[in-house]
Parts: C-alpha cells; sequence; structure tokens
C-alpha cells in the first residue's frame, strides 16, 4: 500500500474539486472554493465565506486576485513554492510504517482492513521525520486488493523535541488526519483533512496548523491545463 502510494503520488494526476476550509488560512471562517490543481500548484477561486455567497463586490475583487495570478505566472508558482500538500505529508509517514512502526490489525472499517500502528524500539532513526515517527502513533486502513490508503491518524503522544529544543518542538496531543476516496479505477484523492499541530521551530517562531477541510465533486482534469485555462474552470 504503502509503496502505491508513492507511485500515484509520483504521476502527479491532476485534480479539480470543491473544497470547504476552515484554518488559519482562512482566519478561522469557512472557505468554500472551486480549486483546480496545476503543475505549479492549486488555483483556488473563492466562491462562498460562512455559508454565504460571495457579494458582487467580493466576486468582482477575486476576480481581479486570480486575474493577477494568470498575468504574473512566476508570482503565482512562487506563493505555492513550499505547498506541502496532505499527500505529501500521508506519504512520507506512509514510507516509514513498514519499518519505523510496529503494525497491530484492528479489524475492518467501511470496508477497509485496519491497523493501528505505534513505534518500533529497535528502529534507528536518521533524520527529524523518522525521529518524530518514535513518539507518534495512530491507526492506518487500506482497501484491498487495491492495496490503497484508506484513511490515515497520527497522533503526537509525547512532545517531539529536535536538537534537544533548541531547534525546536511539536507539541503532545497534535494530530494529523486523512481519509482516501476512489475517484475512477486508478485515481485516489484525499477528501477529508484534519491538522491540528502547535508547537515552536528555530527557537522563536510558533507552529500553529489547524485545519479542517473536505472535498467534494472530485474529478480527474488534465496535467497540462496552463494557468489561464485552470482560471477558466474554477469559474464554471
Amino acid at each position: 500500500m504503502a509503496a502505491n502510494e508513492v507511485a500515484a503520488r509520483q504521476e502527479l494526476a491532476h485534480f479539480a474539486y470543491t473544497a470547504e476550509e476552515r484554518s488559519t488560512r482562512t482566519a478561522g471562517h469557512l472557505w468554500k472554493e472551486k480549486v483546480v490543481e496545476t503543475t505549479d500548484g492549486p488555483l483556488r477561486r473563492l466562491i462562498a465565506i460562512d455559508n454565504q455567497p460571495l457579494s458582487p463586490e467580493q466576486a468582482q475583487a477575486e476576480q481581479r486576485r486570480i486575474d493577477s495570478l494568470v498575468n504574473d505566472p512566476d508570482a503565482f508558482r512562487r506563493s505555492n513554492l513550499s505547498h506541502k500538500d496532505d499527500e505529501f505529508r500521508a506519504t512520507q509517514l506512509l514510507q516509514l510504517l513498514p519499518t519505523a512502526f510496529l503494525m497491530t490489525p484492528a479489524g475492518e472499517a467501511n470496508g477497509c482492513v485496519r491497523f493501528t500502528f505505534q513505534p518500533n524500539p529497535s528502529f534507528q532513526p536518521s533524520s527529524y521525520m523518522e525521529r518524530a515517527s518514535r513518539e507518534m502513533s495512530g491507526t492506518v486502513s487500506l482497501k484491498q486488493p487495491e492495496n490503497r490508503l484508506c484513511s490515515l491518524d497520527a497522533k503526537v503522544f509525547s512532545p517531539i523535541e529536535f536538537g534537544f529544543g533548541m531547534l525546536g518542538h511539536i507539541d503532545q496531543g497534535s494530530h494529523f488526519t486523512l481519509e482516501h476516496k476512489d475517484i475512477d479505477e486508478t485515481n485516489w484523492k484525499s477528501d477529508r483533512i484534519s491538522v491540528h499541530i502547535t508547537g515552536k521551530i528555530l527557537l522563536f517562531k510558533s507552529l500553529t496548523q489547524d485545519q479542517e477541510a473536505t472535498r467534494t465533486e472530485i474529478r480527474v482534469i488534465p496535467q497540462n491545463l496552463s494557468l489561464q485555462q485552470a482560471a477558466q474552470m474554477t469559474s464554471q
């Protein structure tokens, strides 16, 4: 399953969908957006705030924002350069499951085979991500015979320190949840994401990531869309 998810990410399938998200990015409001993925990242069009459609003035401002991105692809590319999406986080953790964790069968849920995982005491970490795995536990489920990820839930059960705490830490209780669904015979996409992570990095910078998001109307789209084409799709 882990190998299949890594291979699927490398194929870089692109999707369009409607997203509803409440996060630090939305300042705690519930944003509804039309999203179209491109090679340089997702292009988002805001269409509602807290279940209220945008006013004509707000919609015009959003159109101007999108027009500005279309006219400056480099700026759009830079804005997504450091973007780490949910599949990226899940893939990192999935790659560690076979070696860094002990897996225990835990029955079935929603037609998927379920396992719990906890740190493998004999595993010797060699990176920050691997070190973080020693303080994490959770559950993972997969769909057979496709061997694709159904859900992943990971929790930090004790504080994670980097550089004896001088480089930073992740607080106990931080967690990450991802749910996947099949879009067609070969493509799967996350349709629910829950991320709540707190801590500090590099001594002074606070690390706060709160996100609750759902995705609907997910469909596969061509990989070679231009930014202008993506913008047109978000208006449909």
